[in-house]
């Protein structure tokens, strides 16, 4: 068994806040991020070039981004 004495417990109120920011990074950055490295790697499996991968990339990012923003700003 660990001694965990020293470390204080986390309330419920610490647990709902670090639920809330992780969900908050992972909403508006790890998602977009990764349907963007998705959209340009089967851009590059599908023999487009890599500057037209790149653009569906951050097009991608940038609607998958801003879709996210309004579906939690209520």
């Amino acid at each position: 068994m660990s001694d965990r004495t020293g470390e204080p417990n986390m309330d419920a109120e610490a647990h709902r806040q670090t639920y809330q920011a992780v969900m908050r990074f992972s909403s508006e950055f790890g998602v977009p991020f990764a349907m963007a490295l998705t959209m340009f790697f089967v851009n590059l499996v599908l023999a487009n070039h890599w500057t037209l991968a790149l653009v569906a990339g951050l097009v991608t990012y940038f609607f998958v981004y801003f879709v996210v923003k309004a579906f939690f700003s209520h």
